[in-house]
């Protein structure tokens, strides 16, 4: 089995971009979700989080349920279109690779629960982002605070490039990520109910990577992301609960077939020695 591609083959796989400077890395934390590390390789590498931090994102949302502030019916309305954080740079709209041609069409009302859901199953920007405009960047950064991702930061709405450019970003570890997902399924991070919830949201990622080797009937979760140069995945497998396995991968400088085969073979390994 295949797990990280030898330099030479590195060499012709190689995928720059804005977050990659084409130099090939893997980084990994396997754990169980109580906080025992079975398996680490540069887990407290720095990266660019794409849409892993989306996963803080959900739990804003789950905690906003259970404060009362938001509700799953609370109506929101789909737009493609938002306001920059930097003052006086304006409104913006999403990047045209990144559109989520599923999302009705702008104006169209919705309610927050299905927002939600497209952020996490289909990894919507802009759905993220109306959660984000609803939520408050502060508890996103809170939930990884508290989850113990200390050097993991929300530090715009998708496609904001005006704050990008002024330094904001979406930052992580492998090691962070692990941490944030081992706290979301041990309950540290909502109630019970909202737990399952966010559990059951996760379950449903289309983007299945570490998970793909999943035995049928054996509970799962993750939620991964991807930019040019950049391929991410961060998963739960087994009951939710602290003796769940927990894995996050975080590559860098790969092209999308060789980082996507870096992933699905560590998650195969690590669900088949766990």
């Amino acid at each position: 089995m295949t797990i990280i591609p030898s330099e030479q083959e590195a060499r012709t796989m190689v995928s720059t971009g804005t977050h990659s400077d084409g130099v090939p890395v893997v980084a990994y934390r396997i754990a169980r979700a109580s906080g025992e590390v079975l398996a680490a390789r540069q887990d407290d590498l720095d990266f660019y989080a794409a849409s892993t931090v989306k996963l803080a994102v959900l739990v804003a949302a789950a905690r906003g349920l259970d404060a009362g502030t938001v509700r799953l019916a609370d109506t929101c309305v789909a737009t493609r279109t938002f306001t920059s954080q930097v003052p006086g740079a304006g409104e913006y709209t999403i990047e045209p690779d990144d559109v989520d041609t599923g999302l009705p069409p702008d104006g169209t009302p919705m309610p927050f629960g299905d927002v939600v859901e497209r952020m996490v199953v289909v990894s919507s920007n802009e759905a993220t982002n109306m959660v984000a405009e609803r939520v408050g960047l502060p508890a996103v950064n809170q939930a990884l605070a508290d989850a113990g991702a200390t050097r993991s930061v929300f530090g715009r709405k998708y496609s904001d490039l005006a704050a990008e450019r002024a330094g904001a970003s979406h930052r992580t570890t492998a090691a962070d990520l692990c941490l944030l997902m081992s706290a979301l399924v041990t309950g540290r991070l909502a109630s019970p109910e909202r737990t399952a919830w966010m559990c059951e949201l996760l379950g449903r990622q289309t983007d299945r990577q570490l998970t793909a080797a999943v035995p049928g009937g054996v509970p799962f979760g993750s939620k991964s992301g991807w930019v040019d140069g950049i391929r991410h995945d961060v998963a739960f497998v087994g009951e939710p609960g602290p003796d769940a396995l927990v894995v996050a991968v975080c590559t860098r400088g790969y092209d999308e077939p060789a980082a996507e085969e870096t992933l699905k073979s560590l998650g195969a390994l690590a669900v088949a020695l766990s």
